[in-house]
């Protein structure tokens, strides 16, 4: 079978995934991804990943792996959102907008539903005051 390799992330991205997880005290690992080492393992730029991830054992972890592209290949042309700036593979919908429309759709129905409710108490509230006359 096949490996499938995933869909390459544009730099900009990956960099500012990277630059988000530092800030959070993070542990970020840059460099093209080999098999094997000279230890049989895997080998992440001069890193023994095998033996890097050893510090690891036993600790819950979170692991983002951002493929830029495939090592030593030039990168094809990318997209940028005109809106956010979100920089893109090819030209489709930007994710970035996407979540951020739908967030906002959210709070958008949210809003209405209040609204709605409030000027449903207020009906009821007009006519207990307009009976108690």
């Amino acid at each position: 079978m096949e490996t499938q390799h995933p869909e390459p992330l544009h730099p900009a991205n990956a960099e500012e995934l990277a630059n988000i997880a530092e800030e959070t005290g993070a542990e970020v690992l840059r460099g093209a991804l080999r098999y094997p080492s000279y230890s049989g393992g895997w080998q992440l730029g001069d890193i023994d990943f095998s033996e890097h991830l050893a510090k690891y054992r036993d600790h819950e972890v979170v692991v983002i792996i951002a493929s830029v592209g495939k090592a030593g290949e030039v990168q094809k042309e990318k997209y940028i959102c005109g809106i956010c700036g979100f920089a893109l593979n090819e030209l489709r919908e930007c994710p970035r907008c996407k979540l951020q429309i739908e967030k906002t759709a959210r709070g958008l129905r949210v809003r209405q539903r209040r609204a709605e409710l409030f000027r449903e108490i207020d009906e009821i509230v007009e006519e207990k005051w307009e009976d108690s006359d």
